[in-house]
């Protein structure tokens, strides 16, 4: 079970540093566009994200 954990922070932790070592102007264009967003429509955007990782997971089970 913590093997699986470990996994899956390991792999987030690769995925955003590729992104600040890969991309780091375009994340700040990002940062700057979420801030321009309303709290509610960021909200619904966190939301999505946890629907599809939840569905994700489940398929990978």
């Amino acid at each position: 079970m913590i093997d699986k954990i470990l996994f899956g922070l390991a792999a987030v932790m690769i995925a955003e540093g590729l992104v600040y070592l890969l991309a780091p102007h375009a994340l700040e264009t990002l940062l700057k566009a979420l801030k321009n967003l309303s709290i509610p429509a960021r909200r619904q955007m966190g939301a999505l994200l946890c629907l599809l990782g939840c569905i994700f997971l489940v398929l990978s089970l």
